[in-house]
């Protein structure tokens, strides 16, 4: 593989592990958003984020079929083509796209019955043409690893993805009544804290079976760089901690310092999570041990 595939193919696959992130932060952010105006503000983020998957699931398909082909670009439109209809990878693009249609197709101005329903099922199309995309694939479509990967994919997006959106909706939250913004931190924390433990989960399901049977599994950059992800969630989770048993207390109680701590903790621990799924997009293009 050339030096310039080996960087596009996790940095495409980083991208579209936060974009889909934002979405699914939309997604589980509903429930704790009590104004108009900030439940504009959040379909209009939806909107937003589903046109920038777009684009970067087209850019991922792109740095897929170099590090796959090693083509130039006069042989691109061919060796694209094969790509996508004789490779286990192309399906899987082909699964996306379908997931982000239906992504598009909800997010439209059009009348819709069942919209969040089918808001929901474009995410899980996109998490699963994601996750197959991994090592879970070498289990095939539908196996066990898939399922399981596909859960660790939601709830990592869940959590990045619901702390990124928050961050958003809060720049003026200092204005809003107790009630709107003691709503969404608590929800937004009630979201980080189950996404924690299927992340958790799910992710020791994945280190088994991935790292199990190696004889030497340090001997391998993959081992390395799974240290660095879980040092990454690590402190997530330490912040996340924070947040839920310090400033939420002191939210709760109206002051305003409580709001402003919440606020900084939320974006530190965002910064982190981009890193965590960084680091995740680099795992599923590196061989393990």
């Amino acid at each position: 593989m050339s030096p310039a595939a080996d960087l596009m193919q996790p940095l495409f696959a980083g991208l579209l592990d936060i974009t889909l992130a934002a979405a699914v932060g939309v997604a589980v952010l509903q429930g704790g958003v009590l104004s108009t105006v900030t439940s504009a503000r959040l379909a209009a983020i939806a909107r937003q984020v589903c046109v920038l998957l777009g684009v970067v699931l087209a850019a991922y398909l792109y740095a897929g079929t170099v590090a796959m082909t090693e083509t130039s670009i006069a042989g691109l439109p061919a060796a694209l083509w094969l790509v996508l209809t004789q490779s286990h990878f192309g399906s899987m693009i082909w699964l996306a796209l379908t997931g982000w249609i239906i992504l598009m197709v909800s997010t439209s101005d059009i009348a819709l019955p069942l919209r969040n329903g089918l808001f929901v099922t474009g995410l899980v199309g996109v998490a699963l043409a994601r996750a197959a995309t991994g090592h879970a694939a070498d289990q095939g479509l539908a196996s066990f690893s898939v399922l399981i990967h596909t859960v660790h994919v939601l709830a990592a997006t869940a959590w990045a993805g619901s702390v990124g959106v928050c961050v958003l909706l809060t720049s003026d939250w200092s204005g809003w009544p107790l009630q709107q913004r003691s709503a969404l931190a608590h929800r937004v924390s009630k979201i980080a804290t189950l996404a924690l433990l299927l992340v958790v989960g799910s992710g020791l399901f994945n280190v088994a079976r991935t790292l199990g049977h190696a004889d030497n599994p340090w001997s391998s950059a993959y081992a390395w760089i799974l240290l660095a992800k879980l040092c990454a969630v690590g402190i997530a989770a330490g912040l996340g901690a924070r947040n839920r048993w310090h400033w939420l207390a002191r939210l709760d109680r109206d002051q305003a310092v409580g709001a402003t701590g919440f606020r900084q903790v939320l974006l530190v621990e965002a910064a982190v999570l981009l890193i965590v799924l960084a680091l995740a997009a680099k795992l599923g293009t590196t061989m393990p041990a």
